[in-house]
C-alpha cells in the first residue's frame, strides 16, 4: 500500500466502523422495542385491568374506589396509549408507583439490582480462574487420573440444580459448621462484616453452578489446540510446559474460551433468581417472584425490562470480547 492510498484506506475503515456501530446501536433499539411490547403485552393480558385492581384493594373495594383506582394508575385508557406513556417514562428513568407498596418501583429495584450484578461478578471472579485453570491442567494431561476425577466431580455438579447445590453449602458451612449465616438477610440489617458474609454463599453457589461448563468446554478448546503443528515444534524445541501453555496454547484457544464465558455469563442472570430465593438474597429476581405473587403488575413490568435488559448489555458486550479474542472475527469485523 503506497502512502497516497493510505489515507483513503483509513478513511474507509473509519467508515465501516461508524457503520457497524450505528448497525448495533439501531439492533439495540429494536430489540429493547420489541422487548417493551412483549413485557407490557405479556403482563397485561394475563392480568387485566380488573385483576390489577382486585389484587391491590381487595374484593371489598367499592366502585368509587375501583374508579379511583383504575384513573389513578391509567387502566381506564386503551391498552396501546397504556403501553405509550408507560415506555416513554420507563426510559426517561420514571418506572412507575407500586399499587402494593405505593412507593417509587424504580427506588426500590435499583439497590436490588447493583446487589444482583455485584453478586453475579463475584461468581465469576471465583469460578473462572479456577475453572480455566482446571481446564487447561486436564487438556494437558488429558486421559490421566486428575483428568478422569475431575470430569466425575463436573459430571455430577452439572447435574444438580443450583437449590441442591445452595442447600448442601447451608447444611455444611451455615448449620454444621457454624462459620456462616444461613439467609443473606445480614444484608439489610447486618454489619459490614455481616454484609461480607452474606454473599459467601450464594456466590459459591453459583460459581459452581457455572463451573462445570466452563471446565468441560476449557479442555475441549484446548484439546484442539494440542496437537497443532506450532504446539509440537515448541515442544520439540525444548520450550517448557508453562512456556507452551501460556505462549501457544491459551492465545490460540482465546476465542472459544472467550465463547465459553460470554455464555456463561448470560446464564449466570437466571441462575441468580433460583439462588436469591434459597437464601433470601435480596436482589432483584427476589422482587420479581415477590412482586408476581402479590400480583404487583407494575413491579413485574418494571423489573422484568429490567432483567431483558440487563441480559442484553451482557449479550453484546460479551459477544464484543469474543469478536476481540477471535482473530478471524476481528479481521472479518
Amino acid at each position: 500500500m503506497d502512502q497516497r492510498s493510505a489515507p483513503l484506506w483509513r478513511a474507509g475503515r473509519s467508515a465501516a466502523v461508524l457503520a457497524n456501530l450505528a448497525r448495533g446501536l439501531v439492533t439495540i433499539a429494536l430489540t429493547l422495542l420489541a422487548m417493551s411490547v412483549v413485557t407490557y403485552g405479556a403482563t397485561n393480558l394475563s392480568r387485566g385491568p380488573d385483576a390489577q385492581v382486585r389484587a391491590a384493594l381487595g374484593n371489598e373495594a367499592t366502585a368509587a374506589q375501583i374508579d379511583a383506582f383504575k384513573k389513578r394508575y391509567g387502566l381506564d385508557r386503551p391498552l396501546p396509549a397504556r403501553y405509550a406513556t408507560w415506555f416513554s417514562d420507563y426510559v426517561r428513568g420514571d418506572w412507575g408507583l407500586s399499587p402494593i407498596t405505593e412507593r417509587p418501583v424504580r427506588a426500590e429495584a435499583l439497590p436490588r439490582l447493583g446487589r444482583t450484578i455485584l453478586l453475579m461478578l463475584i461468581a465469576v471472579a471465583v469460578a473462572l480462574p479456577v475453572a480455566l485453570l482446571t481446564g487447561v491442567v486436564c487438556a494437558v494431561r488429558a486421559g490421566g487420573r486428575l483428568d478422569r476425577s475431575v470430569n466425575v466431580l463436573i459430571v455430577v455438579l452439572a447435574a444438580l440444580p443450583e437449590f441442591v447445590v445452595g442447600i448442601a453449602l447451608v447444611t455444611v458451612f451455615a448449620v454444621w459448621l457454624g462459620d456462616l449465616p444461613v439467609d443473606s438477610s445480614g444484608l439489610l440489617f447486618g454489619g459490614p462484616v455481616d454484609r461480607v458474609k452474606a454473599y459467601v454463599l450464594p456466590a459459591a453457589t453459583l460459581a459452581l453452578a457455572v463451573a462445570p461448563q466452563i471446565v468441560r468446554l476449557t479442555r475441549a478448546a484446548v484439546g484442539e489446540v494440542i496437537p497443532a503443528p506450532y504446539v509440537r515444534a515448541a515442544t520439540l524445541r525444548g520450550l517448557s510446559r508453562r512456556t507452551v501453555v501460556s505462549s501457544y496454547l491459551l492465545p490460540n484457544a482465546a476465542g472459544p474460551l472467550a465463547n465459553v464465558v460470554a455464555t456463561n455469563m448470560v446464564y449466570l442472570l437466571g441462575g441468580a433468581i433460583v439462588v436469591e430465593q434459597v437464601f433470601s438474597f435480596p436482589g432483584v429476581g427476589r422482587r420479581l417472584i415477590e412482586a408476581i405473587g402479590q400480583g404487583d403488575t407494575v413491579t413485574v413490568q418494571a423489573l422484568a425490562l429490567a432483567l431483558g435488559v440487563l441480559t442484553l448489555l451482557i449479550s453484546y458486550a460479551t459477544d464484543a470480547v469474543v469478536r476481540m479474542a477471535n482473530p478471524r472475527l476481528r479481521a472479518g469485523r
